[in-house]
This record gives structure tokens, C-alpha cells and sequence, in this order.
């Protein structure tokens, strides 16, 4: 992954001033939407396919090769009709599915819960009779997810995570395949954090058990919990509300123990604490956040970048905010696109013309920014119900089969205590 730029921005009194950006607020003031659980589950679900469907069009093309993508369009790789979701969409739903279908063992009557040799069945299921596909065939599948499901097939079922695990955990397997469908996980489980995180780990595992996943997937989950605590309760008094920053925050103080992310994602130890007053600890996170920095460096005015007319923002070039199938620029190109701008349109606009991967990138920030962001019409057009989303859903191919896995998912929240 390129290095993150060096922010030259002014500075007062040793703090970094916030930089002349602008397109993006402050992100002391950016809160998420307040809605019920049940909503940002179902929004959230269906934001997924939304930026999936309109990020296929510009896989495996070139950043700034392709017209700008603003509309559902064909999928040409792939000879596909605008508005078809691929197999980032499929592998979450059929993970939601799992998690709302499982019948343990000892409980013959109740369905629901987790367990990743279902949840492998059902990719399957999928693979080999595109179960959950919007075209009823799989027409894509990563090759990491598709090493993992030929060793299930090929497996006993006790022996089949230990294959996985044994035969794929080497860092050249730490693709984006896992972070890609996690979401339901967090939408489901937030009430116990923990919990939440430690079945993140274990349903990369079961296709990405590469520590580098196994920890995106872990903190991913952790964020998704949070915004669910603080977006679905009683808003609080302005001073004491969940920020974009405070999201931040909890991104940059997550335990990593890859250095790896470690570098991306949080601030080097050697810094000094941050300030306690909320401008200026904005402003540290300015000075001294990768992600920031970058953010800082690529949309202030007179950076050297590709700007399209009617979009407020700048497109980076590849060095500086790749987009590969890697989970780590996955990852990251997701989060720029999330805290770089302040709708939901924006973001998904952002991410789906960075090309390469997409569609994934795409439905990695769509997880995340529709768990922020949604929320019934009316209470949430400004930021998520635009009219330009709205015509997003009216193109989406099969939502009937999106609705019901999200409504499903939404069900079950009652049996897990959401």
C-alpha cells in the first residue's frame, strides 16, 4: 500500500489547524442519523446492494478509464443488466440468512444463531446453485472464497475450519472477501460488543483466517456496534453525542495487534496525547491521523487530482488511496470515502469511481455509512434518502430478495436482545 502524505498544513500553537477542505464539515459536528434498530438493519442491508449494483460496472477498470458513475449502469465484464448486485451482496445476505436459519443441535425448535459451518453451506449454496444471486447463478467468486469452499466440500465436517485455517492464513490470502459481507454481524449483535467482535473473527475464519483479516473484521464489527449503541437510543444533548470524530477515535485506539494496521489506522505512539478540548483535539487528529492527512492532502483546493463537474469532491490518484481487492486498501479507500464527505450519495459516489475493486469498496463503505446515515424518509432525505439514492433503489434488480433476508435479520434482533 502507497504511503500516506505529509500534511503541511499551518499550525498553532503546535496544533494543527483543520485544513482548507472545504467540502468536508467538521467532524466534531457530524452525528449519525437516529433511527430504530430495526431500520438501520434493513437500510443498511439494502445500502449494501445499492453501492454494490452501482459499483459493478467499474471493476477491474482503471482508475479515471471509465465515464463518471452516477447511475446504475450495465455491467459489461460480466454482460449484466444495470442494477445487478455480485457477490459481495450474496455472501451477506447469506450470512444474515445463516444467522436468522441455524438450528443448533440442542434447540430443535429455534432457529437462529451463529455458526460458521452453516454459514460455509450456504456460501456454497450460492457458489453452486446462486442461491441468494440476483441473476439465480453465481457469476463471480473470489479466489480465496473459492479455495475455502473446495476445501469444505472436500472436507469432513470437523475437519473442515482446521484445513481452512492450516491451508489459508498465509498474508497472501488477506483479501477483502471476509470485511466484505461482515456487516451483519455488528447489526445484529451490537448489545454485547464482544460478542459481536469475537463472531466477526471467527466468520472471517471460516474463508480469511489470515490475522490481517481476522483483526479488520474484528475492529469493522466493533464500529458497526458502536454506531448501532449510540444511532438507535435516545439522542443526547449536542456536547455529548457521538461524533465522526469520536467514530475516529474508535478506530484509532482499537487494540491492533498487526502492525499493519497498526500504521494504517492509528496514530504512531510516539505522539503526544491528544487535547482534551474538542477543537483542538480535532484539530491533533488533523496533524497526526494517516487517514486524515491523506484526506487533508488529496481534497484541499489546488491538489493535484481528477475532479469531475457537479461533484464537490476530488477522485485521488491510485498512489496515493488504492483500491485493490487487498483488505487493507479495501479498508481504507472505504473509510476515506466515509469521513472525506457527509452524505451517504457522496461517499457511495466517491468509492464506486476509485475503479479497480469498486464494487466492493463500494459495499464496505455502504455498510458502514448506511449504519450512520439511514433512516426512514423524511427524517433522513438531506444525508441518505437524496433523490439520486432514491433512483438508486428503483433500479436495484431483485430488492424483494434484499428485503426479506433484511427484514428476517431485523426479526431476529428481538431474540438477541436488539
Amino acid at each position: 500500500m502507497a504511503p500516506f502524505g505529509k500534511n503541511d498544513a499551518e499550525s498553532v500553537s503546535g496544533v494543527q489547524l483543520q485544513p482548507d477542505t472545504p467540502n468536508i464539515g467538521s467532524l466534531r459536528t457530524q452525528y449519525p442519523t437516529h433511527a430504530s434498530s430495526a431500520t438501520k438493519i434493513q437500510l443498511t442491508i439494502l445500502a449494501t446492494a445499492l453501492v454494490d449494483a452501482l459499483g459493478g460496472p467499474a471493476e477491474f477498470r482503471g482508475r479515471f478509464s471509465f465515464p463518471f458513475i452516477d447511475t446504475m449502469k450495465p455491467n459489461k465484464t460480466f454482460g449484466l443488466p444495470a442494477g445487478v448486485w455480485t457477490d459481495d451482496t450474496s455472501m451477506t445476505l447469506c450470512l444474515a440468512e445463516s444467522l436468522t436459519t441455524y438450528q443448533p443441535p440442542t434447540q430443535s425448535s429455534e432457529k437462529g444463531g451463529f455458526d460458521e459451518l452453516h454459514q460455509l453451506e450456504l456460501y456454497n449454496r450460492w457458489r453452486n446453485e446462486g442461491h441468494l444471486s440476483a441473476i439465480g447463478s453465481c457469476f463471480d467468486v473470489g479466489a480465496t472464497i473459492n479455495k475455502a469452499l473446495y476445501i469444505y466440500e472436500s472436507s469432513k465436517p470437523e475437519e473442515a475450519l482446521d484445513r481452512i485455517q492450516s491451508n489459508l492464513s498465509s498474508v497472501n490470502f488477506s483479501g477483502n472477501g471476509s470485511l466484505m459481507r461482515i456487516v451483519p454481524i455488528g447489526l445484529l449483535y451490537w448489545r454485547d460488543e464482544a460478542l459481536a467482535r469475537d463472531y466477526a473473527r471467527r466468520s472471517s475464519r471460516a474463508t480469511h483466517p489470515s490475522p490481517l483479516c481476522l483483526e479488520m473484521c474484528e475492529m469493522w464489527t466493533g464500529a458497526i456496534a458502536t454506531i448501532m449503541a449510540e444511532s438507535t437510543r435516545a439522542p443526547k444533548p449536542s456536547a455529548k453525542r457521538f461524533s465522526k470524530l469520536d467514530l475516529l477515535h474508535y478506530i484509532s485506539s482499537f487494540p491492533y495487534k498487526t502492525i499493519t494496521l497498526r500504521d494504517a489506522l492509528a496514530i504512531p505512539s510516539r505522539i503526544r496525547p491528544a487535547p482534551e478540548d474538542d477543537v483542538d483535539r480535532e484539530a491533533w487528529y488533523w496533524q497526526h491521523h494517516p487517514l486524515l492527512r491523506l484526506i487533508a492532502d488529496t481534497q484541499r483546493p489546488g491538489t493535484v487530482s481528477t475532479k469531475t463537474k457537479g461533484f464537490a469532491y476530488t477522485i485521488p490518484p491510485v498512489k496515493q488511496l488504492p483500491s485493490t481487492g487487498y483488505v487493507l486498501d479495501s479498508a481504507v479507500a472505504a473509510l476515506y470515502c466515509f469521513f472525506a464527505t457527509s452524505t451517504f450519495e457522496d461517499g457511495a459516489l466517491l468509492a464506486v469511481n476509485l475503479g479497480d475493486d469498486a464494487d466492493t469498496v463500494g459495499a464496505i463503505f455502504a455498510g458502514l455509512a448506511a449504519c450512520w446515515y439511514s433512516a426512514e424518509e423524511g427524517d433522513g432525505d438531506r444525508v441518505f434518502w437524496t433523490t439520486r439514492v432514491k433512483s438508486w433503489c428503483e433500479d436495484l434488480v431483485r430488492r424483494d430478495i434484499i428485503d426479506t433476508v433484511a427484514k428476517d435479520l431485523s426479526a431476529m434482533k428481538d431474540k438477541v436482545g436488539s
